[in-house]
């Protein structure tokens, strides 16, 4: 019920020639019944219920001239205006109305602020009375933002679902316990369980967000105030109910759970890296066991990037590793495996040979580059702003070359800051981090990019980056 292919960057290699790069594209689509074949979902809705949530994320129509101290900071009151918990109050409503849940799905609800509180367990998404009244009891707490917590009792009720499994996170703070937050993210990829991470505001910790997605292979949602006149991959406020059904639909759609990679190299030829590149972009965690893929939508599929550094070789063609996946279709009561598959190049001394590459999977080589690019431009412009103007020139130039027009204005929005301001802003710093993982290129005939191989190397970019 998976089908798989696999393409390298070259299909000829230098031989004799130590330590040269092979990039190898992996797609996987899901294939008859298992497109068909629609999970029981069970979703755990991880709230933060801080004191911040109050703050208003809407125009008001009315300001007040009063003011009220809430948890230690002080907030406007203002009137014809929502904060950021009503605002989720309603997209929860949203989704518990939803004509996408069916009988068989479970919902469950937990809040956090100084502690966390299960406000239902898992409970039939027909009964609405009952989920509906524990999300109007979400507005009866405030305190710090004790996010592991509120991770640690969700997983607990995960566990013991199942079909397809995930847990959706809300939060708009740094959380107060982030190595308990990040020790329940490897439970949770452990357990194979998507984590949606839905930040709203600017203060959210983006670092933490992206590694739980990362670790869990899940994705992240940007939400920022409707006055901040958001840009994409950000989402307006008044848009959420919108992001999180669109997150149920997508939940709904993957129908193939639980892929697993089985990676065996020949001796010296070592794995470096996997990055799932689209549907969004993440790292899959390396361990010693077969890696976590994730789930794979029906619509999009899924392409990885698995990175090797290989010896030096004899010209003749061989062997270098075999691949295998192992998979779950839930909807199905399935569980399966695709044949494995072989890793197959030739080494020559006919250099001219070894130049040509595949256009198509170094587009999502450089795609995935953009994100390291991105990141190292934040580091540098704490310090270096010219250099990190650099940087993002190079991955702006990237972008546009792989026809990402989205990721190209987030791109000229940071160093449009840095050049008047000498600084990238917390908001626009987090779009880029953010939009580098969502604003990415989709598979198929249609895909952009150059074909003419002026997309920089790896090596180009350590050069002209110095990193």
């Amino acid at each position: 019920m998976l089908d798989a292919k696999i393409r390298a960057h070259r299909e000829f290699l230098l031989a004799q020639t130590p330590g040269q790069k092979l990039f190898l594209a992996l797609s996987v689509m899901p294939t008859g019944e298992a497109r068909q074949a629609r999970p029981a979902l069970s979703v755990a809705f991880v709230v933060d219920t801080s004191g911040s949530m109050r703050e208003v994320v809407t125009e008001p129509t009315e300001r007040t001239g009063q003011h009220t101290r809430i948890d230690g900071r002080d907030y406007e009151v203002v009137r014809g205006a929502k904060n950021k918990l009503e605002l989720l109050t309603e997209a929860l409503r949203a989704v518990v109305h939803s004509d996408l849940l069916r009988p068989e799905d479970r919902i469950a609800l937990v809040k956090f602020d100084d502690m966390a509180d299960v406000l239902v367990p898992f409970t039939p998404a027909t009964d609405r009375a009952r989920l509906l009244a524990a999300v109007e009891r979400l507005d009866w707490y405030s305190g710090g933002t004790q996010m592991g917590a509120g991770m640690v009792a969700g997983t607990k009720l995960l566990q013991s679902e199942s079909g397809s499994r995930r847990m959706v996170l809300l939060t708009d703070g740094q959380a107060f316990d982030a190595a308990v937050a990040e020790d329940q993210a490897q439970e949770l990829a452990h357990l194979n369980v998507p984590v949606t991470t839905v930040g709203v505001g600017d203060e959210v910790n983006t670092e933490l967000l992206t590694r739980i997605t990362d670790l869990t292979q899940g994705q992240p949602i940007d939400v920022v105030p409707d006055t901040d006149n958001p840009q994409p991959p950000a989402v307006r406020a008044t848009e959420l109910p919108a992001a999180l059904l669109g997150d149920m639909q997508q939940a709904v759609n993957e129908t193939v759970t639980n892929v697993q990679l089985s990676v065996r190299a020949v001796k010296d030829v070592v794995l470096d890296r996997v990055t799932r590149v689209q549907p969004t972009q993440t790292e899959v965690a390396k361990t010693d066991g077969p890696l976590n893929l994730g789930s794979v939508d029906v619509t999009t599929g899924a392409t990885y990037v698995l990175e090797f550094t290989l010896p030096a070789r004899p010209a003749a063609r061989m062997r270098l590793a075999q691949l295998g996946l192992t998979y779950e279709v839930p909807g199905a009561n399935y569980r399966g495996e695709v044949p494995p598959v072989d890793v197959v190049v030739e080494f020559t001394a006919d250099e001219a040979q070894a130049a040509r590459i595949d256009p198509e999977v170094m587009q999502w080589v450089q795609q995935r580059n953009i994100e390291g690019l991105v990141a190292q431009a934040t580091r540098e412009a704490q310090s270096n702003p010219q250099q990190a103007a650099k940087t993002l020139e190079l991955a702006r130039s990237m972008t546009q070359r792989l026809g990402n027009g989205a990721m190209t204005q987030v791109l000229d929005r940071a160093i449009g800051e840095l050049g008047s301001s000498k600084t990238i802003s917390l908001g626009t710093a987090k779009t880029m981090r953010l939009g580098a993982k969502t604003q990415v290129l989709r598979s198929g005939p249609e895909t952009p990019g150059s074909t003419d191989g002026a997309l920089p190397s790896d090596e180009e970019i350590r050069k002209m980056t110095g990193a």
